[in-house]
């Protein structure tokens, strides 16, 4: 009863409408062909020798008035009069008249001609309400049986074949109810579907936005490691290519095919560091098979190297902070008063030779020892950044000379380049002017050798396919050796005696604090480029 009122309910439905709509046309094309077979069988005389031998005329007249009668119905069918239940009970009704008629004419219930009444109610009873389709099935045998009685007192006889009437009247019945029920449930299991349908579509869209929306690179290959699907992220990593799905991994990054082919000659479920040489990505690669044999494809997944080894970076100095901080302060004061001492030393007369320039050495290395200890301090402090927006020419322009005296260079050995001339980055300009003068100060300290003039070139504008600012600071001094650029930001490296292996690391975190990426990019003639990659203007 329940799936009932339920599919009672359902009739009104758009979907489950057109459903019945396309039942009703269906049912009513029935009507008409069966009443042209009639008329042709009447008309020519061909058929089942029984039909309309008791009356003639009267079967003549029936099939013609029901030919029109569902032709008449069929046409309306085709116009939304929203009168589908009363259409259906209507054909039903003439249904049940003509076919008595056609059974009196035709020589009673035994002529079989009842089972046409079975096939419309199998019919109607899936486009109307429960109660109107058992409706139906008792004026059908109300039908039948009153052809027997008007049949036997026109003949003056007992009516016969009760017992044939009895078990079509309750087929009729039994009709009935199995077409409802079918039609409910085959009504319910189409929305199933549908809904089902709607549900996996709406969950793949929304794993397909997590995907996409995930800082996790992923790229799916197939076989032929052809790229199917990748998401933002990875885009970002593999530099933003122009063209992807359906090309390989080869053409958009040869390093990463590298590491896939190394990874599929010894499969492992550990992470591989990769080292792009576009735009200095450092990337963290782990592969994965889809699917049990070779010719599955492949998930990769992608991360930012730099930003794991930051997060570990950060947990590590963390810890170390406030212990360095407090030992920083506490050596300050005697370093201070070692440095004041051996001050006082040198201004003495009586220091001469190999004493003042013991005196000296310990000068120096009061002054290395402080520096570090700034640097320290410096460090443990919050920073506050205060961006602006700033016209990148105008600010380049006046720091170019302002680096040029600060570091005694000549005109022509500190130069800058713009394009285009009107680009705006926003960035805090003390901190950006800090990064570049200690970039500045690095090339300057390791200066070409044989003679060679140092040219530091400052170039600056917005990328051509990503409109993305930057700014690259590039000098034709020593370059760094492979070996050791993976370690260049680390806190405390350095290949100096007498450096103290913070300046970079100082440049990188005040890069991160304005949201900018600084990377170190080897020059192919010789010499060093630092690039700094600005957030989406």
């Amino acid at each position: 009863m329940r799936a009932d009122r339920m599919a009672d309910r359902l009739i009104v439905v758009p979907d489950a409408y057109s459903r019945h709509k396309r039942l009703m046309h269906l049912y009513f094309t029935y009507r008409v062909m069966l009443a042209m077979g009639f008329v042709v069988f009447a008309a020519i005389g061909i058929g089942p020798s029984f039909l309309g031998t008791a009356a003639p005329k009267l079967h003549i007249i029936t099939v013609l008035v029901y030919l029109v009668l569902t032709m008449a119905s069929l046409g309306l069918s085709f116009f939304n009069l929203e009168a589908m239940e009363l259409e259906y009970s209507f054909a039903i009704l003439v249904d049940s008249a003509v076919i008595g008629i056609l059974l009196y004419t035709s020589g009673g219930p035994q002529s079989g001609l009842g089972i046409l009444l079975g096939i419309s109610i199998a019919f109607g009873a899936q486009g109307m309400p429960s109660r109107t389709a058992m409706l139906s099935a008792a004026i059908a045998t109300a039908a039948i049986f009153i052809e027997s009685w008007v049949a036997s007192v026109i003949n003056g006889t007992p009516i016969r074949h009760f017992s044939l009437l009895s078990m079509l009247g309750i087929s009729y019945f039994i009709l009935a109810y199995l077409s409802r029920e079918l039609s409910t449930r085959t009504l319910l299991s189409e929305r199933l579907v549908k809904q089902q349908g709607k549900d996996i579509a709406d969950l793949t869209e929304l794993n397909e936005q997590v995907i996409h929306h995930m800082q996790t690179g992923v790229v799916i290959l197939d076989a032929k490691n052809r790229i199917k699907m990748l998401n933002d992220a990875a885009w970002q990593f593999l530099n933003r290519p122009i063209s992807t799905v359906g090309h390989t991994m080869r053409q958009i990054s040869p390093e990463l095919e590298k590491a896939l082919q190394d990874w599929k000659k010894q499969p492992s479920s550990r992470r591989r560091h990769l080292h792009t040489q576009a735009e200095g990505n450092d990337l963290m690669v782990k592969f994965q098979r889809l699917g049990e044999t070779e010719e599955a494809g492949t998930l990769v997944f992608l991360d930012d190297a730099s930003r794991a080894a930051e997060a570990a970076q950060q947990l590590k100095l963390a810890s170390l902070g406030t212990l360095v901080a407090s030992i920083a302060h506490e050596i300050r004061n005697p370093l201070g008063a070692i440095g004041h001492a051996s001050q006082l030393l040198q201004e003495s007369g009586e220091l001469q030779g190999t004493d003042r320039r013991m005196a000296e050495i310990i000068d120096q290395n009061t002054n290395r020892l402080n520096d570090v200890i700034e640097n320290i301090l410096s460090l443990s402090r919050q920073r506050s950044v205060n961006p602006e927006h700033i016209r990148l020419e105008l600010w380049l322009a006046k720091l170019s000379k302002e680096l040029a005296r600060n570091h005694m260079l000549q005109d022509n050995q500190i130069v800058y380049y713009l394009s285009p001339r009107e680009t705006s980055l926003t960035f805090d300009p003390q901190q950006l002017s800090q990064v570049i003068n200690s970039l500045v100060d690095n090339a300057v300290k390791h200066q070409p050798e044989k003679g060679e003039q140092l040219v530091i070139t400052i170039t600056g504008g917005l990328d051509n396919t990503t409109r993305d600012g930057y700014i690259e600071v590039i000098d034709n001094g020593n370059s760094i050796p492979s070996d050791i650029i993976d370690k260049l930001f680390d806190p405390f490296f350095t290949t100096s005696n007498e450096g103290t292996g913070l300046g970079l690391y100082v440049v990188k975190e005040l890069c991160d604090a304005n949201n900018i990426r600084i990377s170190y990019i080897p020059v192919s003639a010789g010499g060093n480029c630092f690039k700094l990659k600005f957030p989406r203007q």
